[in-house]
């Protein structure tokens, strides 16, 4: 396994500019640990060429890219990119032309429930029943469980890690205090990692056991005093565990 870090965890306003924060938040990534990251391809306007460039000279991998406008162009600069996974929706009367399109170009397309999209745009992805059915639906796209998702919204994490297998090759860490979830608070419900609800060591242990060798990246949508300290935090929670 490999372990990276959401540009999203980062202060919004450095994440929301990203095109002018870049070389920090990569430079930062590395120095709390990280051998990754995830991003979102639209933040750094049209240059793929920079993001790859960036990750070669820092020494950290782009190692997923969401999507933002359209599945075409969200591909076309992964693979410009260098960036092997993309994350984002593909209606279920298109999945083969896109997943021929992707793997043409070296690159996986894989989807991630979300609670809250309540059937919203195509194919939403919420439960766990949801994100099997929507896989069996379009062979060749692949799974990225996000375990705190799936635990607001009723589903066992672990269990959707095992019914996943070997189309889970990507995965969305995530922990979340249930209580205030429950109360249907939803951003600063997720915490940092290995301080809520998430069985996390469960969860590793249901990826060993698939014989996952793909990247995890960890995510906290709650807001921090300190940023840096988080990253680090989290990365020293995973190495306690031996990871």
């Amino acid at each position: 396994m490999r372990f990276g870090f959401n540009f999203y965890n980062w202060d919004h306003d450095q994440n929301r500019n990203l095109d002018q924060h870049l070389d920090q938040l990569v430079q930062w990534t590395r120095d709390t640990g990280w051998e990754g990251f995830e991003t979102k391809a639209g933040k750094i306007e049209d240059r793929p060429d920079r993001l790859k460039d960036t990750c070669a000279r820092i020494g950290v991998v782009c190692a997923a890219l969401g999507g933002f406008a359209g599945i075409q162009t969200v591909i076309d600069y992964a693979h410009a990119a260098g960036v092997a996974l993309v994350r984002c929706g593909v209606p279920k009367d298109q999945s083969d032309r896109w997943v021929d399109y992707a793997r043409e170009r070296g690159i996986t397309i894989v989807i991630h429930p979300h609670t809250g999209k309540g059937g919203r745009g195509t194919g939403a992805v919420e439960t766990r029943e949801d994100l099997l059915r929507y896989l069996d639906e379009r062979p060749g796209v692949y799974g990225c469980p996000d375990t705190g998702h799936l635990m607001m919204c009723g589903s066992d994490p672990v269990q959707t890690i095992r019914d996943l297998g070997e189309r889970c090759v990507y995965i969305h860490l995530k922990d979340i205090e249930m209580p205030m979830a429950e109360q249907g608070i939803k951003g600063p419900s997720f915490c940092n990692l290995g301080e809520g609800d998430l069985d996390l060591s469960g969860a590793m242990q249901a990826l060993e056991d698939i014989g996952f060798n793909g990247w995890v990246t960890v995510e906290r949508d709650r807001r921090v005093d300190d940023y840096l300290e988080s990253a680090r935090q989290m990365r020293q929670t995973l190495r306690n565990m031996g990871y």
